[in-house]
């Protein structure tokens, strides 16, 4: 899989978007006292329930990549195997014995005569029968795209983890500057207390 990697580029991204999936970018909080000022921004605790919203929206963005990048590299394998047995059987002029699995832990021993056709299943409980050489183009543009959309999906994940770092960083900023000011406000209004 090393060298299938190599050779194929990753797409380019699409214009004035810095992912493939439309990921949105988190603004890192540089001037916390500016933003904290916005109109919008009245109450630390709103600030930091949106914050963590957006926190939660990229965690679940994390995950289906993660299900998504484990998807592709378990299909490419299993692609290249295909065209492995693609080449095998072209180069077969006779009989062979082999087993094939049946179901789940059962194998059956079988005859396969030369052949100049294979069956390859496209998805959604579909097979198609194709010539060999069909069957090795069609498997060899498959396995380049797989390979596309992987690196393309751990691009994104690169992407998504600089925005959740960005976000926690943004959140632990806005907790300090609140406890900053509430620290500020116990200090300029010292309460009474009982001797």
């Amino acid at each position: 899989m090393t060298g299938i990697m190599d050779t194929v580029e990753m797409p380019k991204l699409p214009e004035n978007q810095k992912t493939f999936a439309g990921i949105p970018e988190a603004i890192f909080l540089e001037e916390i006292d500016t933003f904290m000022s916005q109109p919008e921004n009245e109450n630390c605790e709103k600030v930091l329930q949106r914050l963590d919203e957006q926190h939660g929206k990229y965690r679940f963005m994390a995950y289906n990549l993660e299900a998504r990048r484990h998807k592709l590299k378990s299909q490419i394998p299993d692609l290249e195997r295909s065209l492995e047995m693609v080449n095998v059987l072209r180069k077969e002029d006779e009989e062979r014995e082999t087993q094939f699995l049946l179901s789940d832990q059962v194998f059956i021993k079988t005859l396969v005569p030369p052949t100049k056709t294979v069956y390859l299943w496209l998805g959604a409980s579909v097979m198609l029968e194709y010539p060999l050489d069909e069957a090795e183009a069609l498997l060899k543009q498959n396995i380049t795209s797989a390979v596309g959309n992987l690196k393309s999906v751990e691009h994104d994940q690169d992407f998504l983890r600089d925005q959740i770092t960005t976000t926690e960083v943004n959140m632990a900023r806005v907790h300090n500057w609140g406890v900053k000011k509430r620290q500020a406000a116990a200090k300029n209004n010292p309460s009474t207390t009982p001797s």
